[in-house]
């Protein structure tokens, strides 16, 4: 009897497998980020550590338009534009008769917008896990508020709280150990993006930036690695596109005057959308755009690019333009008053260097163009390490959750990783 009662007190104490650790999983989508920027800014010894101790890829391919508010979407949803229903940076809901983003008319950040799909947190939150988003656009609505146990409130892009702010909320969640501690800890920070714009992807103002984003990123590393006994932490980094340096502006107002468009236009990195005006024939503006070859690619809705999947509903334009590059676009209402008063929209070139908006880089190109790749790391808990030669930003968020143990959001159109997916 003695020797059985030791035989069942080995098994229990002893020889039983390990439970299994709870993961917690940091989510960073740095804006922006190109590969050839990191490149630039060598050294980065965090992001080097990334690289050798977990799986990586300078080949996250953004959404079309490669453009910041419709890839934040799809990378929180796993869901194709045609689903989320965010279409670029700036569009035209004809139903409501409303702009979304580019002139300061509604709330680019509210999830309302969204047509469907359910972010990582929404999806975290409904299966019972606990979650953070801090400065990702969507973690609010103004019909439902937020979604997630733990937020910074709503701001204005320019209020955002700052990157050391976000970094801190992050790290005072990850050192919780209570009963509602969080293991989704999802972070945005508008750089390096915000600083290539103005300064070129190799600029020496944008190497700064990407150090400070890989000082982020050692400080979140080191967190993970603190987290106490029973946990175990994995990081995720990725970004919403790529970036490129760039040429001259169309000048998309004097193409319209010129050629008569009657039409609501949506403009923003490469790509602009026509929502014609009633009684405006479709066949006459088409052919008309359809004049500046050398500048852009014209596509009629129902027969947009296959890698556009931005669907038929009525916020996709009745045409759409995508540049080639280096030409790049900006609709003429961000124009100062004057520029129309000397004749911009009537006399200038069709093209022009853009000292009015002065912008050395940026994006929202085909996103089979190289340029417009990001960066994607993973790190941690359940990663298996090398080289992924290429993902999809749909297939970020069901990576997220399948690390996290749980199912993705519902619906969802990407696929998880397998190699960030070990056990």
């Amino acid at each position: 009897m003695k020797r059985i009662l030791i035989a069942v007190a080995a098994l229990l104490f002893g020889l039983a497998p390990a439970l299994a650790a709870e993961r917690t999983v940091v989510v960073v989508l740095f804006d922006g980020f190109a590969p050839a920027e990191l490149d630039a800014a060598h050294p980065t010894p965090n992001f080097d550590r990334l690289r050798r101790e977990g799986a990586w890829s300078r080949h996250l391919v953004p959404a079309f338009p490669t453009v910041s508010l419709i890839n934040h979407t799809t990378f929180e949803t796993g869901c194709w534009p045609e689903h989320h229903g965010i279409m670029s940076n700036i569009f035209i809901d004809p139903k409501q008769g409303r702009r979304f983003g580019g002139d300061g008319n509604g709330d680019a950040g509210d999830a309302a917008w969204r047509t469907g799909c359910e972010t990582m947190w929404e999806a975290a939150e409904r299966q019972g896990v606990r979650s953070a988003a801090f400065n990702f656009v969507g973690r609010w609505s103004s019909k439902t508020g937020y979604r997630e146990t733990y937020y910074n409130p709503e701001a204005q892009w320019k209020q955002h709280e700052s990157d050391d702010t976000i970094v801190d909320r992050a790290l005072k969640l990850l050192k919780d150990n209570g009963p509602n501690h969080a293991r989704l800890i999802a972070l945005y920070f508008s750089i390096p993006d915000r600083v290539a714009h103005q300064y070129g992807v190799t600029g020496a103002e944008t190497q700064d930036a990407v150090r400070r984003c890989d000082a982020i990123t050692g400080r979140l590393m080191a967190a993970l690695k603190a987290l106490p006994p029973g946990r175990e932490g994995t990081l995720v980094v990725g970004t919403d596109h790529g970036m490129m340096d760039v040429g001259n502006l169309v000048n998309l107002g004097r193409i319209m005057r010129e050629n008569d468009i009657h039409a609501q236009q949506a403009t923003d990195g490469a790509s602009a959308f026509f929502y014609l005006d009633k009684g405006e024939s479709i066949d006459r503006v088409e052919a008309a755009l359809k004049q500046y070859p050398d500048i852009f690619t014209v596509w009629r809705k129902g027969h947009y690019p296959a890698f556009a999947h931005l669907g038929t509903g009525p916020r996709a334009g009745d045409l759409m333009v995508l540049t080639h590059p280096p030409y790049w676009m900006a609709g003429p209402e961000l124009f100062p008053s004057w520029t129309d008063w000397v004749g911009m929209n009537w006399i200038w070139p069709h093209t022009f260097s853009a000292f009015t908006v002065p912008l050395k880089a940026t994006h929202g190109y085909d996103p089979s163009v190289v340029q417009m790749h990001g960066i994607f790391y993973a790190w941690g808990a359940g990663v298996k390490p090398g080289e992924i030669r290429r993902l999809d930003q749909i297939d970020v968020h069901p990576t997220v959750m399948r690390l996290l143990g749980l199912q993705p959001g519902r619906p969802v159109d990407g696929h998880p990783v397998a190699a960030v997916s070990a056990p």
